[in-house]
This record gives structure tokens, sequence and C-alpha cells, in this order.
């Protein structure tokens, strides 16, 4: 056992929201809180400068440009600072500034983490232009700037693989800050985890950064928020506190529900950024009332996003009303209607321990049900049955009806799965392999033939590399390309695991080294949190490009035609082909491991495999018709349009669990028009100014400019 898991976890001191907090006299006691995140996180030993911070999962760098000036860094390791959790929250001290945000960005990920069952990994450089993953090169670190910007803006930069904090000053007449602060984005707690979420977002679905419906970019932005303001619940005083003010009553305005305060009232707006719970009209503070209507009038991201937002926190408080009932009803003896003045401190203690557990579930399910979405084109009607689906599968009782209040909520506010007459918690499942066997009209598939081919590729990587080499329907180059990085990129494995263990085995131990088909010979996806992040993004690299050798042979198209994987070589000219086998290119975006402790305290592990392929899209019918046929247009394409699925494969038995395809194939023609109609309107809009050249849904800055003035 490491020296460092036996320590206790390194403590930090943060805003609890962010300055203004200290401003007020209500809410100074407030103003700080601490938070922990396991040494282990980092890999450093105590002794050890730890500066910057720059450890494992992310790199502090302060450098301002506007001033041409570089911060001195701290030093978390510093005795002084050790005991005493870091330094005390200070607006004017930039090295704070360092700490406020290595700590909460390492909180964020601490959670993602403890979610999924495995360690977070960043999306990887390198792509090109055609929008196509080329020689990707991992990143260890998330770098994070806390002064990067003299505006009023903040956001995390796909291209950069960073966070990009600005600074700006207070106009006259707002109600944030005196005329004149200095306000700092990266003081937000809000602002930070947001930023790291849609990090952590990308890290996980790249492809979810293009605008290919009105809810892609919408989900991006609201997930961020739910995840900042649903880590609110995990700051014991704040709850306590803001549980005594409201008398139990979170469905009254409060702090919990609110983004970014200082940041939203000095940019005029008189109210925190964004409120899950209401906001002001004419001066009055009224909660939000569940409207169907506005979601099909809504098209702005973040408007669009924060009806959402609004719909998981009116589940959360459904939730929190009936776990809270036994408690109101005793306090009231029996009347469910509380006796006048303040609440007794230990109903207080009670009903902030139902509200964090609360909270920290609907969290853990908004976070697990990433592994359960589409991997491109996701909706909020796709996200509303992995959350659902997620659910499911780890607590098949549902002993406090989670389930149900979520799918309530959602359909209060309009958001239903296309095409689903029938909305029930069990109609909202994503189907098995079988249910979408059922549908496939060509004769009965072989499944069990299936599970014993994915049970070959998934324990015994070296046989089925060298069953690949055997193939005969590859193209001579292109063909020995895809060999040769199987070759290399297990090499990587093995010289990336030995490295690990020398570091880690006695200078004798060093002598006998596992072999190459010793160490593949274990199941490197199974290592959950234990898995050294570059082993784990080589070792998912390498089951990707088995798996893609597995999809792609011959006798396999019964599967493909089940999953809506087209390789027919009639397909659209529009369609990409492969440059390895004859017919459309498919490209495998991910194989990853997902491991949750159920409620027994059992554990259930699945592998996560994502497909998709893409096809070039016209907004002029007649090119994208001359173009499907073979007679492109002079020019580059409009648009990309990507299909795909999303396979649950159970790791214990090796049979999928659940199919999750896009609407339509990648030949569905109505799916692309559907597209095209919206890149059309968006092309019509204020906002593809700012994020478009013609309608081209990929940005690589798409959230600097979703993020401009904080809109």
């Amino acid at each position: 056992m490491s020296v460092l898991s036996t320590m206790p976890p390194r403590k930090l001191r943060i805003f609890a929201f962010d300055p203004s907090m200290g401003r007020r006299h209500q809410t100074l006691p407030l103003n700080e809180v601490i938070v922990a995140i396991p040494w282990e996180m980092d890999k450093l030993e105590p002794g050890v400068p730890f500066v910057g911070p720059v450890g494992e999962y992310v790199e502090v760098i302060d450098y301002d440009p506007s001033l041409d000036l570089v911060y001195a860094p701290i030093n978390l390791h510093d005795p002084r600072l050790l005991a005493d959790n870091g330094l005390r929250p200070a607006a004017w001290n930039p090295q704070f500034h360092q700490q406020m945000t290595y700590a909460v960005a390492m909180n964020t990920i601490v959670n993602f983490e403890s979610a999924l069952g495995r360690v977070a990994l960043w999306a990887p450089r390198d792509h090109d232009e055609d929008g196509r993953w080329i020689n990707p090169q991992y990143v260890q670190r998330l770098r994070i700037y806390p002064h990067a910007l003299r505006d009023a803006n903040a956001y995390y930069s796909p291209e950069k693989k960073a966070l990009l904090f600005g600074y700006f000053e207070a106009g006259e007449g707002q109600s944030g800050a005196p005329a004149g602060t200095v306000i700092f984005t990266c003081l937000s707690h809000d602002i930070i985890a947001h930023e790291t979420s849609h990090a952590l977002l990308d890290g996980m679905h790249p492809r979810f950064s293009e605008a290919t419906n009105p809810d892609v970019l919408a989900l991006h932005e609201a997930f961020a928020d739910i995840v900042a303001i649903f880590q609110h619940f995990s700051f014991a005083d704040v709850l306590k506190d803001q549980i005594a003010r409201t008398r139990g009553d979170l469905e009254s305005q409060n702090l919990l529900g609110q983004l970014a305060q200082e940041f939203g009232k000095v940019l005029g707006r008189g109210a925190a950024l964004r409120d899950a719970l209401g906001g002001e009209k004419d001066g009055i503070w009224r909660a939000h009332e569940p409207d169907p209507k506005v979601l099909r009038e809504t098209q702005e991201v973040h408007a669009r996003g924060a009806i959402l937002v609004a719909a998981v926190f009116r589940a959360f408080l459904s939730i929190y009303r009936s776990r809270i009932a036994d408690l109101l009803r005793i306090a009231s003896s029996g009347t469910g209607i509380l006796p006048e003045g303040e609440l007794h401190p230990d109903l207080v203690n009670r009903l902030a321990q139902e509200a964090s557990k609360s909270a920290r579930h609907i969290l853990q399910m908004c976070i697990r049900a990433l592994d359960y979405c589409p991997p491109v084109d996701v909706t909020f009607g796709d996200y509303l049955r992995a959350i659902i689906t997620a659910d499911h599968d780890l607590y098949p009782e549902d002993e406090h009806h989670y389930r149900v209040a979520l799918m309530e909520a959602f359909l209060a506010w309009g958001i239903v799965p296309r095409e689903m007459p029938i909305v029930s918690v069990e109609t909202l499942l994503w189907p098995t392999m079988r249910d979408a066997a059922a549908d496939y009209k060509a004769g009965a598939p072989d499944l069990a033939g299936l599970k014993s081919d994915l049970g070959y590729l998934l324990s015994r990587p070296l046989e089925m590399i060298d069953e690949l080499k055997t193939r005969g329907d590859f193209h001579d180059r292109e063909g020995q390309k895809f060999l040769d990085g199987l070759d290399r990129t297990a090499r990587e494995i093995f010289e990336e695991m030995n490295k690990a263990m020398g570091n880690r085995l006695p200078e004798k131990a060093n002598r006998s080294k596992p072999s190459l088909r010793e160490i593949l010979a274990r199941n490197l996806l199974e290592l959950g949190l234990e898995a050294d992040r570059k082993v784990e993004w080589l070792a998912r690299d390498l089951y990707g490009r088995l798996f893609w050798g597995l999809i792609t042979e011959p006798k396999n198209a019964p599967l493909r035609d089940i999953i809506r994987i087209r390789t027919d070589a009639d397909a659209p000219a529009t369609v990409r082909r492969s440059r390895i086998v004859t017919g459309p290119a498919i490209e495998v975006h991910s194989v990853r491991m997902a491991a949750r402790r159920g409620n027994r305290d059992q554990m259930e592990r699945e592998y996560v495999v994502e497909l998709t392929q893409t096809r070039d899209g016209y907004l002029d019918p007649k090119k994208q018709e001359a173009a499907d046929k073979g007679n492109p247009p002079g020019g580059p394409h409009d648009f990309y349009f990507r299909r795909g699925c999303t396979l649950l494969i159970d790791a214990d038995t090796f049979e999928i669990r659940r199919v999750i395809r896009t609407a339509g194939d990648i030949c569905d023609d109505a799916e692309l028009e559907r597209m095209r109609a919206f890149l059309t309107r968006q092309a019509k809009t204020r906002q593809n100014a700012f994020t478009a050249s013609g309608a081209r849904p990929v940005r690589p800055e798409v959230f600097a400019h979703l993020h401009r003035h904080g809109s």
C-alpha cells in the first residue's frame, strides 16, 4: 500500500461561492469552506515541493498576458500551509487564486471519478480539419490560467486543453460590488466547477461540442451548471444555514440554487448569473413554474439549458420533500406545519443530511448518465433516457422513487424523447440487445457467438492482434499501418506499465520485469481508480482498435445492421469511406470501463463502446443530391452529419446489455434534412455570427463565444 493512501486527504480553503459573501454581514460566516482532495490523486510525496500547483490532473499556470506578468506560484507542500489547510481566502492574493482554482477543479474531478468508477481523462490533442482524429496525443494535465483574460469571461478551450479565467472592473450602479472593484472569475466556485465540467464532459464526449441540434450545446451548458449547483450541497455549514433560514423549504429563494452571484450582479443583472429555482420579475422573486411550451419556443443555448437545469432541480426538490416528510410530521406533532420560530438545531442537521444525500444521488445519476448517451447528436430526451436507464441498471428497486421524480419533472417542462407515444419509466429504458435484435428482419443473429467473440477480444488481446494479422480484406498499405498501430500501442502499454511498476518496486525487484504477454494478459480497463492514467488512455486506444477489427468482420454484418452501422457498398458517396477495408468507415470513439457500487454493495461493471460514422453534408439539397451520387460541387462541404451508437457490455458475461442508437443511420436522408434545417436557422441568428463561418457545427473555441460576457 502506498504511503499516500494511508494519509488523510489534503484539505484546502476556498470561497464557498465568491468574494461577495464576505462583503455582507449576513453571509460572512459562510464565506469560507474547506474541501478535501485525496493525496494519491497527485502521486507526489509530501516532502517534494508541490509548486504551481502542478499535479497528475491539472497544471496551474499563473501568467497574465495583459500585463506580461507571471505571479509567483504557491507551494502547497509548504509546512505552514499544510498545517493551516492552505492559504486563507483573500481576493488580493494571486497565490490564493491558484489554490482556489486547483482545489475546486480537483474536487469536481473527484465527484466524476466517484460516480464513474474510473480515472478521468482529458480529450486528446490533434484532429485534422475534416473532423477525423489522426495521431491523437495523450493529454496528461488540463492547464488552468487564473488570470488569462482582462475580460468578463471564462471558458474551457478544447484547442488549448485549458481553462482560461478573466478579470474586469465592476461598473457604476451595480449591486454585486463597489464600482472599480476588480472581479476575478477564478474566485467563483461555480465558474470554476462549470468550466472544469465542460472539460470533463469533452474528455468523455468530444462530439458533444458539435451543434447538430438545439439541445447539444444546451446540454453541455446545463450539465456544467448541474455539477456546480449540486456541489453546493457538500458544503455542510452553508447547507445548514440555508435550511435554517428557509425553515427547510428549499423551494423558496436561497443561495443553493444560484450560480455565480457576484458575476451576475456586476454585469447588471441584479441577481445571480443563473438561478435553478426562480428569478426576479418586476422586482419580485418568483419560483419557476414548469411550462412545456417554453422549450419549444426557446433556442438560445443558455436559456434552453436553464430549462434542463430547472427540471433536474425540480426532481431534487420532490425527492427531498419525500425524504423529510417523516421529520416534518415528528417536528409538527403530525400536522406537517412547523411551529413559528427558529428550527431546532437537531432538526436542521437531519434536514441537511437528507438534502445532502438527495443532492449527491442526483449528481451521481446525472454524471453516470453520460455513459448511457448516444455518442453524437444527443438530445434532452436522450439524456432523460440515459439517467433513467443508468439508475435502473444499478438500483433496480428505486426505493425512493428517484426515477419517477426525474421523469415527472422532465415531462413537466416538455422534455420528451422523440417518437415515444407512451412515456413511463419502463418505456424510457434503452433497449437491450435482445430487444434491438427482435426488430432484425433477416433472421435471428448469433448472439451466443457474439458473446464468445467479445470475451475473446476483451480477455485475450494479444491473440486478437495475431488474428487480425491474418485478415485478408485489409488494403495493403493502410491495413499494415493499422496493424503497426496495434503493435505500437501494445508496446507503449508495456513500457508505461514497467515504468510505473519500476517507480514503486525496490531496485532489486526491477531485474524481473513482467513480459508484454503477462501485462496484456490482464484486462487493463478493469483497473478503475487504481489505473495509471496514461496506461488507461493507451488501453482504451488498444481495445478501440480491437473492437474496430471485430465490428468490421464480414460475419458481423447482422450486428452492424442491428446497431445501425452501415457498411454496404451502395451507401451515398458522401459517407466517409474506410482506408483499411472496402466500404463506409467506422470510428470506434471509445472503449472504456464503468464501475459502480450498487445498494447491496455489489460492483456493477460494464464496457462502454461508442461507434460513429460521418457523412459530408450540404445546405443546398441539390448539391447534396449531386454529391451523394459521386459528383460533389466545387469547394468544401458545409457540415458533418454523424450517426452512431453506444453499446454497454456486461464485464462478467460479455453480453451486450444496452444498445443506444441515434435516430436513423448515416444513410438516413430525413435525419440529414432535420440537421440541415436546424443549421439553416442557426445561420440566420446573431449567435452564429460569433460561432460560425458558414454553417459548420464544429467550433474550436465554441465555449469562448458561448461564455462571452457571461451569457
